[in-house]
């Protein structure tokens, strides 16, 4: 076309300078003068200017050719470079979007099922709500993880550096730049667009989340979950969390909903937040994990989360203790060579005793039967010595005059034997227990020398707990409720003692009874002599 346009030009320009010099034509309506014009010789042009001019112009011509074919050339290398860059760029960014892709957790805004207008106009402020409680929640439960895989084991591995943080609608950008691609892309190579979406899906976890309520005026609330996985790996569940005991449901009723419902928000935050750490644990078995090996890795899975439930009922509420024997008891089922899970699930029955009153002497019972079979499985010495005493401690709550003698013999068995050095124990969860016994016992028997043990094994407990994991529970253990009186100022001496002899924890022997001695004396009664531990 360029080459056509200056043709023309050129033509035209030719053209003009051809008109203006030929001979100029009399006018016939001027008259003509008579002149004596003079003689003029035509010659002829020669051939060889008439070919010349014809080679200028296909000269012209061709460079003007030449020009343009060096441009269509450029502009199409440009464009290929272009096309090069932007092929790059997309896949680059596929790239990142397929190796950044976690695992997504969507909350869906509550529907209300209650039937009462109030709830209607705070749903989006109760949702939001909800999402900033399980945000910390799971955060509180990923940081629990990381201090088991640490300190306790086995093994359990994460997903990810973090748990997915909970949002309101679903990370698109995946499926949104394969659609875009597509649109772009010529029609014979859709179908391998389309398989891209097919082998690299979303995956994650929606919750659904229903406010319902039951009676009449609301008189019990509750929160029901539906969690899904977006891409089936994990079957669907339903739970619901209701609001409080019968006993405390007339007091509770006369509160405004939308502040019950916020109260309750709380327990429930916290079962989700167990619920989908657990999945997101199970979703990330590593795939090569097959057969035996997999069912191991899914009993420590549920054991763990089987402790954490245990845990929150002393904080959440008590229907996490029925929430940790199920999951317990599925540990059990995948792995049942295993003894912790026994031994979990005999101390979550011990902790029901002390709460419940008319089942209180089965769920005992029940407990000592799970520490006799996580007797029969426990190899390690130490980790045998702990659960005898947990037994013994069981055996004490019951109140029976023949389990207490039998506790009474074990604890004196345990405590004559030739290898027994209480100096020498560096197992602090032993020593707390005997402590806790000893302060159980104290209560039936009120004898002095029940109560300076008790302070002395838990004085040992204490020091030799590093991490400190007991130090703020003492307080609160109903087990030590008889010497709880002297403990803030056992606990300040103790401090004191550590700070001064920072290698005190890995002491043994003589030193280290010196040195406890002297934080006993310092709370008063090292006077009297508390040997033969």
């Amino acid at each position: 076309m360029k080459a056509q346009l200056l043709l023309i030009f050129t033509l035209l320009v030719v053209n003009s300078g051809v008109a203006h010099s030929q001979t100029p034509v009399p006018n016939p309506q001027i008259p003509a003068t008579p002149t004596v014009a003079p003689t003029t010789t035509v010659t002829p042009k020669s051939s060889s200017q008439s070919n010349n001019t014809k080679a200028s112009r296909k000269d012209l011509l061709k460079a003007l050719e030449e020009v343009d074919k060096g441009f269509t050339t450029l502009v199409f290398l440009l464009i290929k470079i272009l096309v090069a860059l932007l092929s790059l760029f997309v896949i680059r960014r596929f790239f990142l979007l397929i190796t950044n892709r976690s695992s997504q957790l969507i909350i869906d805004n509550f529907s209300n099922a209650t039937g009462a207008d109030e709830i209607e106009g705070v749903l989006t402020g109760l949702s939001q709500l909800a999402r900033e409680r399980l945000a910390r929640e799971m955060k509180s439960v990923y940081q629990r993880s990381k201090e088991h895989i640490t300190s306790v084991g086995p093994q359990i591995h994460l997903s990810s550096d973090k748990f997915p943080l909970p949002q309101a609608t679903a990370n698109q950008q995946l499926t949104n730049f394969i659609s875009s691609v597509k649109e772009l892309t010529p029609d014979q190579i859709d179908p391998l667009v389309q398989l891209l979406a097919v082998l690299f899906p979303p995956y994650g976890t929606k919750v659904t989340g229903i406010l319902q309520s039951q009676g009449e005026e609301h008189k019990r609330i509750g929160i029901t979950f539906e969690i899904q996985d977006i891409d089936n790996r994990i079957a669907a569940q339903i739970y619901t969390i209701w609001e409080v005991s019968d006993s405390e449901v007339g007091k509770e009723s006369k509160r405004l909903l939308k502040d019950r419902f916020r109260q309750l928000l709380r327990t429930a935050s916290r079962w989700l937040a167990l619920e989908l750490s657990k999945r997101e644990m199970i979703r990330s078995i590593p795939k090569f994990y097959l057969g035996s090996k997999r069912q191991r890795y899914l009993g420590q899975i549920h054991n763990f989360f089987g402790v954490l439930n245990q845990s929150s009922a002393q904080t959440h509420g008590q229907f996490f203790y029925q929430l940790a024997i199920e999951e317990l008891q599925q540990a059990i089922e995948f792995y049942p060579d295993w003894y912790q899970p026994y031994d979990n699930l005999a101390e979550t029955y011990s902790l029901l005793g002390r709460t419940q009153g008319e089942r209180r002497i089965g769920n005992l019972q029940s407990a000592i039967a799970h520490y006799d079979e996580a007797l029969k499985r426990v190899t390690e010495p130490t980790v045998q010595l702990r659960i005898k005493v947990a037994k013994a401690i069981a055996q004490l709550l019951t109140g029976k005059e023949d389990l207490i003698l039998a506790a009474k013999q074990e604890i004196q068995n345990l405590e004559i034997a030739k290898n027994w050095d209480a100096t020498t124990v560096l197992n602090y969860r032993l020593l707390y227990y005997l402590a806790c016994w000893y302060a159980l016992a104290y209560r039936l028997d009120d004898a002095d020398e029940t109560q300076k043990r008790a302070y002395l094994y838990l004085t040992y407990s204490l020091t030799r707990d590093k991490s400190r994991d007991f130090w703020e529970w003492v307080g609160k253990d109903p087990d030590l409720e008889s010497i709880r009186g002297r403990l803030p100022e056992l606990k300040s001496a103790l401090l004191k003692k550590l700070n001064e002899k920072p290698e005190l924890p890995t002491l043994t022997g003589k030193d280290f009874n010196e040195s406890i001695e002297e934080v006993l004396g310092a709370v008063s009664w090292g006077s009297r002599e508390v040997g033969g531990v």
